[in-house]
């Protein structure tokens, strides 16, 4: 197996250190069959987590790397309890030889004018501190609902993973420091619809992810579904 890139380690790390400075993390013991599955030909070395956390049902996060040919990857998802109207926060970044794949979002379960002046412009404004990250791909059509202002996805050239990674962190930050002071909703209807977004968005995680179908080429159908149903989800 080939190293991984040195950045996405430490990236990976920085990430869930942030979070732990404003959320203490405790590690869930995870099934050892699909938290480290193994793969033909040992070209996998994958590792799957799981926190718990005040005001989250779930952090995720991911370190995949791959042999042949040349991938090394990290995702994360922190899902926050249904009781607050915190947006979901997924991040993910795959570096090849020349090329980096990136998504940064933030789910927002509503889209009137005071939410999104609350959780997306200060991410736009982030955003406009680097240079753009325009590119040709489209979101998928299941992905495009969720689409922000903020959104950034596709395919890069390598050299901005420096620029990816900073505004990862001031996208994360801003999120810890906006989660750590949510309230939490008390209108019935109102947790009605965080509830149902929060389950649309697991299901199309589960069903619509094309990611899901790569893993099982290498680890079988039945762990990649396990994987996605039971640690991503």
């Amino acid at each position: 197996m080939p190293e991984s890139t040195p950045s996405m380690d430490e990236l990976f790390d920085a990430v869930f250190d942030r979070v732990a400075r404003h959320f203490p993390l405790t590690p869930v013991e995870l099934d050892p069959e699909i938290a480290r599955p193994k793969s033909m030909l040992k070209l996998l070395d994958a590792t799957h987590f799981n926190w718990q956390a005040d005001r989250f049902r779930k952090l995720f996060g991911m370190r995949f790397r791959v042999k042949l040919p040349p991938l090394d990857q990290l995702n994360t998802i922190l899902y926050p309890q249904p009781v607050y109207d915190t947006p979901i926060f997924l991040f993910f970044a795959l570096v090849t030889k020349r090329k980096l794949i990136a998504h940064l979002n933030v789910y927002c379960p509503f889209d009137d004018a005071e939410y999104l002046d609350r959780h997306v412009a200060p991410l736009v404004r982030i955003l406009q501190k680097y240079p753009p990250f325009d590119c040709d791909d489209r979101y998928p059509e299941w992905m495009a609902k969720y689409r922000q202002p903020c959104s950034i996805y596709g395919m890069f050239a390598r050299d901005r993973f420096d620029d990816l990674q900073r505004c990862a962190h001031d996208y994360l930050e801003h999120y810890l420091s906006v989660a750590k002071t949510a309230e939490v909703v008390t209108d019935p209807e109102r947790l009605r619809h965080i509830e149902a977004f929060h389950a649309r968005f697991v299901d199309d995680i589960r069903t619509q992810d094309k990611a899901q179908g790569m893993i099982a080429k290498m680890i079988g159908k039945q762990k990649a579904r396990r994987i996605f149903y039971e640690i991503t989800t």
